[in-house]
């Protein structure tokens, strides 16, 4: 059972456009104009800005977008559009999200607590900017750190801050360790993303980690899962993942319109590729809903080699079988 449980909180979700916003045909020609033209200035693959292009004006001339007066629907059928033609979840049109997390508790730990068998289990559902959760990630771990093998919970974490992946990165290795690089297309330039030389707190070394994935896992959160899998740190449990590999920048449009515009994609240094459209695979494939238990099930498994109690070992093994009857069952 848990023996500790922290920081409960509800995700930001992006501000709605209010059902009463209508649009004419010369607002949305705005719109489409000022999309495409930042597409084809920033987005991190040209051709596939062309290309999107090309689809776009198509269905534009066939009248598509038309009868989408009701602002809602046109930012939702031109994002579908846009994302049909690149094949890229991050490319995304509508109002401007709230203003970033600012208070602890919008750091989205969820809960964080030890399991029978000593082994740590957290839950965050963002990767919120470190200037903000650090000292939050850092409680997180500080609860953990005794543990003998740690599960990390992303099922349902979209991602978020790239500092925040390298800052929780850190603690699961003892030197400086690369673990991506980011492409910006528009600068043609290189940024390299290394794990810190500091964090507060005790590192979580020499013990084994799991991830749980599915496919809600998202942009940073497989960046997370991703690089950890590439350096052999960590063990990906559940299920494929989102699939979203392309860093953002908010470009605002048509004055008070937003495009989430994808300007760079990460490259492994291991794999010398990345996740976009394929996902994080999983180590161990099982569905979402049983992806604790069989992490569990695998932490224990490790676990169980440590001990030198005959009595400890005889729990502990009655505990895997009960949870292998739960895989099983639910099969």
């Amino acid at each position: 059972m848990f023996m500790a449980c922290a920081l409960l909180c509800a995700a930001l979700a992006a501000q709605p456009a209010r059902q009463e916003d209508t649009l004419d045909e010369k607002a949305r020609a705005l719109i489409i104009d000022e999309v495409l033209a930042s597409l084809h200035e920033s987005y991190v693959r040209e051709d596939i800005a062309r290309q999107i292009a090309t689809d776009v004006r198509a269905r534009q001339r066939e009248g598509r977008y038309d009868a989408l007066t009701n602002a809602e629907r046109f930012l939702q059928a031109l994002t579908g559009d846009l994302q049909t033609a690149s094949g890229d979840k991050h490319l995304v049109v509508g109002l401007p999200e709230e203003a970033a997390a600012n208070r602890a508790r919008d750091c989205l730990f969820v809960n964080v607590g030890v399991l029978d068998g000593n082994v740590g289990y957290i839950k965050f559902n963002a990767f919120r900017s470190p200037e903000t959760c650090a000292g939050i990630a850092a409680a997180a771990m500080s609860l953990v750190a005794d543990c003998d093998a740690l599960l990390i919970d992303l099922r349902d974490n979209a991602g978020g801050d790239p500092m925040m992946v390298a800052f929780m990165s850190s603690y699961f290795f003892e030197r400086s360790v690369h673990l991506s690089d980011i492409y910006e297309r528009r600068t043609n330039t290189t940024v390299e993303s290394w794990t810190l030389p500091y964090v507060p707190g005790p590192r979580f070394v020499g013990k084994p980690v799991f991830i749980l994935t599915s496919p809600r896992t998202f942009s940073g959160a497989e960046e997370f899962a991703y690089d950890l899998q590439m350096l052999k740190r960590a063990v990906v449990v559940g299920e494929v993942s989102g699939g979203g590999a392309h860093p953002v920048l908010p470009v605002r449009i048509a004055g008070r319109y937003q495009i989430e515009l994808p300007i760079a994609r990460y490259i492994n240094p291991v794999s010398r590729t990345n996740w976009e459209g394929s996902g994080v695979g999983p180590d161990i494939r099982v569905r979402e809903e049983l992806a604790v238990q069989a992490a569990y099930r695998a932490a224990l498994e490790d676990v169980i080699t440590q001990m030198t109690s005959s009595r400890r070992r005889d729990e502990i093994r009655r505990q895997i079988d009960t949870l292998t009857k739960v895989i099983g069952g639910a099969r």
